[in-house]
């Protein structure tokens, strides 16, 4: 009976091994030679490795300044491009403000390279002050006036002959309405505004509000009463009752003012002549082209602006109103006299 683990070992089988003694190898020479080899080529690169690190840290040090002065250089022109953004910026402000400093005081007579795209910039140039220059644009267009001698097969119902429909047609275009101003664009008008008439506040309208009319419908009334007197005799039972001398006169107005108007606003359009059949002479095209002023425009804002009729009989004079003199009376008194107007002598009106 096994009692102990040495017995089992006894027990087993036992192994044979040749075991041989360790017995010191003598160093080999040519191991020794190659370590020796080994090591003086580490040493050189070693060494080489140092110069090349010198070099390379002197290489990194020129960089590193090179750097720091480029840098400094690029904070230097920032420094510069933010002071010259600054000193462009305030020049611009001088400017924008000068140029608008200019035009608010100034604008009636702009810069010449200048394009306002305000209201009326080309009207403002050859027109006298006035108020609707700034409320109302209007624009211009190009139209060939109809100007031919014969009515032609479509005529204008202004060329026709007196009816009830070219009477409304005519009154449409020559109805003088009225509107009020301020006091202010009384006197750039160059008129005084306590002789002219003023609209009582206590019809709704702000304070210092003046009557007014416009003077391009005015003249188209003129027109329109020199055309009545053409045909008189339909406008007028010259049998029964004759005009009386002051319709004489006011169409003497009426010729006056229009001259004046035509003459103070003569254009410079040509007119070319043709060759027409059955006529020996240069006959005159007056079918010219014409760069005119949108009258639908103005037209339109008279009847958006104007003051009712009711309203208008509620204007009474006020207690405090500057009444200008009655025309001269020893004239009136001869034109009465004269038993025609060609009888009156004219030159002393």
């Amino acid at each position: 009976m096994l009692t102990s683990v040495s017995d089992v070992v006894a027990t087993q089988p036992q192994q044979k091994y040749n075991i041989v003694p360790y017995q010191s190898q003598p160093p080999r020479s040519k191991s020794k030679l190659r370590y020796r080899q080994y090591y003086a080529q580490d040493s050189d690169s070693t060494k080489a490795l140092m110069n090349h690190s010198k070099e390379d840290l002197n290489w990194w040090g020129d960089a590193e300044r090179n750097a720091n002065d480029v840098d400094s250089s690029t904070g230097l022109w920032q420094n510069l491009s933010i002071q010259a953004c600054i000193i462009c910026l305030n020049v611009s402000l001088f400017i924008g403000s000068a140029f608008c400093y200019y035009e608010t005081f100034y604008a009636k007579h702009p810069f010449p390279w200048y394009t306002n795209k305000g209201y009326n910039y080309e009207l403002r140039g050859y027109s006298y002050y006035s108020p609707l220059l700034d409320v109302v644009d209007v624009p211009s267009k190009i139209e060939q006036i109809n100007g031919s001698l014969f009515p032609g097969p479509n005529p204008s119902i202004y060329r026709l002959p007196p009816s009830p429909q070219v009477d409304e047609a005519w009154e449409s275009v020559s109805h003088v309405a009225m509107f009020g101003i301020k006091a202010s664009d009384v006197v750039k008008l160059g008129k005084d505004p306590l002789k002219a008439v003023r609209i009582p506040e206590s019809l709704g309208f702000p304070p210092n509000t003046h009557l007014a009319q416009l003077d391009s419908i005015h003249q188209i009334h003129c027109l329109n009463a020199l055309r009545k007197a053409v045909f008189s005799e339909y406008y007028f039972d010259t049998e029964k009752k004759k005009p009386n001398r002051l319709h004489w006169i006011h169409l003497s107005h009426c010729a006056g003012v229009l001259l004046q108007n035509l003459m103070c606003q003569a254009n410079l359009d040509v007119i070319t002549l043709n060759w027409r059949s059955t006529q020996a002479n240069p006959v005159p095209d007056f079918n010219v082209n014409k760069k005119c002023r949108d009258f639908g425009v103005i037209k339109k804002w008279q009847e958006k602006n104007m003051i009712r009729e009711e309203v208008l009989e509620k204007i009474v004079r006020p207690k405090d109103y500057v009444e200008l003199p009655p025309p001269v009376q020893n004239i009136l008194d001869a034109f009465q006299e004269a038993r025609t107007p060609w009888d009156f002598d004219w030159s002393n009106m």
